[in-house]
């Protein structure tokens, strides 16, 4: 995948839900729980250890801005965060992006095939 073709790289203004000088929040296409969003760099890059240092600490601000936000607007109990990187379960992470899935009480988090799951947590 070129950053041409890549969804992360061509990212709608309208949809940031924040953003700084190295990385943005958008809300997830395909979200598994209210409010589900992700963090990603705004520099085409595939691994989380290939980002920079300023990348890095950019990103960890990002997500932590995500779960205020996401306690504020939705009150879950916890969240469920991660990302895969490098060639996971026969589709290879072509842009890096940071999943924050926000949980709630009784609620099943239905984990599908871009976790290599077909089950629930």
């Amino acid at each position: 995948m070129t950053e041409q073709d890549c969804p992360y790289c061509n990212f709608d203004e309208y949809d940031v839900i924040a953003k700084n000088d190295y990385g943005v929040i958008l809300p997830e296409p395909n979200a598994l729980s209210k409010g589900h969003c992700v963090i990603i760099p705004l520099r085409h890059v595939s691994s989380f250890f290939d980002v920079t240092d300023k990348e890095r600490k950019s990103l960890m601000s990002l997500l932590e801005l995500a779960r205020n936000e996401l306690q504020l607007r939705h009150q879950p109990a916890g969240f469920h965060v991660g990302f895969n990187d490098g060639d996971v379960f026969g589709s290879p992470s072509q842009h890096l992006h940071i999943h924050i899935i926000p949980r709630y009480e009784g609620q099943i988090l239905k984990l599908d095939q871009r976790w290599g799951m077909s089950g629930s947590i």
